[in-house]
C-alpha cells in the first residue's frame, strides 16, 4: 500500500527524467549515496519504508529539486504527512507551516521543451564528476569529447585541444574506466553521451573542494573566451518566491542544448552558457 510520500517520490522521480526506480537509484550514486540498498529503496517507493529526515536533502538533490522551490516544499510536506499521519499533521503542523499556493512560473511551451530534453539526458555520478574535474586538462577534454560524436585516438585528441599525446592517452584511459567513453574495435574511443544533455550532481551537495575546482575551471574557460550575449537585471524579491523561478531558469539554460551540434561545422565552437542568481544584500 502506497503512502503520500511514496507516491510523491515516484512522481518526482519520473518528472526528473528517471523512468524506473532502478535507473534513478543507480544513476544517483546507489547505496553510498542513499545509505540504503536498492531493495530498501524499492520498499520506500512501495510505501513500506520512509527515509530518515536527515537524508531528505539527498533525495532533493537526486530529484533535482531546489530546496526553496514549490516542488521541494510539497515533497517535504508529503514526508511530514506520512511520518506523522494526516490528522496529527493537519492539527499540529499545518497551522504553523506556510504551504505553497502557486506552482513555478511555467508555460505549455516550457513543459513541452522540458519533456523533450528529459529524453536526451544522461546523469553522471560523483565518481565520473571527479574524473572529469581532476585538473584543467581533464575538464577541457571532457567538454570536447561529450560534444563530439566522432571516435578519438590520443594523437588526434591531443592536437584538437592542445595537450600532449601522453596526457590525452591518460585522460582517455581515465574516462573509459568510469564509463564516460566506450572503446571501439579499432582501438579508438567514443563518448556515448555526445549530443545529450549531461546532468551533473547539484553543486550545493558536492564536497567543497570539488565545487571550488569546478567553479575555477568554468571561470577560467569562460574568461578565456569572448562574451557574445549578456542579459542582466537587478530586482528586489522574496527568496522563497524567487526560488520558484529557478527550475525555469535551469530549463532555459538546458534549452540551449537544442542548438548543439556534434560534428565540426564552419563556424562551430565551444560556448559557455550560464545562468546565475546572486544575492547582493538584504533589503
Amino acid at each position: 500500500m502506497t503512502t503520500v510520500f511514496s507516491e510523491t517520490l515516484a512522481k518526482c522521480r519520473k518528472q526528473a527524467g528517471f523512468k524506473t526506480a532502478y535507473h534513478f537509484f543507480h544513476a544517483s550514486g546507489g547505496k553510498p549515496f542513499f545509505k540504503i540498498s536498492y531493495r530498501m529503496y524499492l520498499l520506500t517507493e512501495q510505501g513500506k519504508l520512509t527515509p530518515p529526515f536527515k537524508y531528505l536533502e539527498r533525495y532533493l538533490h537526486a530529484l533535482r529539486l531546489f530546496p526553496e522551490s514549490y516542488e521541494a516544499i510539497l515533497f517535504i510536506t508529503a514526508w511530514l504527512k506520512t511520518t506523522l499521519g494526516d490528522e496529527p499533521f493537519d492539527q499540529l503542523l499545518a497551522p504553523l507551516i506556510t504551504l505553497p499556493k502557486e506552482p513555478p512560473i511555467s508555460s505549455s511551451l516550457h513543459k513541452a521543451v522540458a519533456k523533450l530534453l528529459t529524453e536526451k539526458k544522461f546523469y553522471i555520478n560523483l565518481k565520473q564528476v571527479e574524473a572529469v574535474t581532476r585538473d584543467r586538462n581533464s575538464y577541457l577534454c571532457w567538454a570536447a569529447l561529450n560534444n563530439d560524436s566522432g571516435s578519438w585516438k590520443p594523437e588526434a585528441l591531443a592536437s584538437a585541444i592542445g595537450i600532449a599525446p601522453a596526457e590525452a592517452k591518460r585522460l582517455i584511459r581515465d574516462f573509459a574506466a568510469v564509463k564516460l567513453l566506450k572503446r571501439q574495435r579499432d582501438g579508438s574511443h567514443k563518448c556515448p553521451m555526445a549530443g545529450a544533455i549531461i546532468e551533473y550532481p547539484r553543486m550545493d551537495i558536492l564536497p567543497a573542494e570539488l565545487r571550488k575546482r569546478i567553479l575555477g575551471f568554468q571561470t577560467e574557460l569562460a574568461s578565456s573566451g569572448r562574451p557574445i550575449f549578456l542579459r542582466l537585471g537587478i530586482l528586489r524579491a522574496s527568496l522563497h518566491g524567487l526560488s520558484n523561478c529557478f527550475p525555469l531558469l535551469s530549463l532555459n539554460v538546458s534549452t540551449a542544448a537544442t542548438y548543439s551540434v556534434i560534428e565540426k561545422e564552419k563556424d562551430s565552437a565551444l560556448f559557455g552558457v550560464e545562468c546565475k542568481v546572486t544575492k547582493i544584500m538584504d533589503f
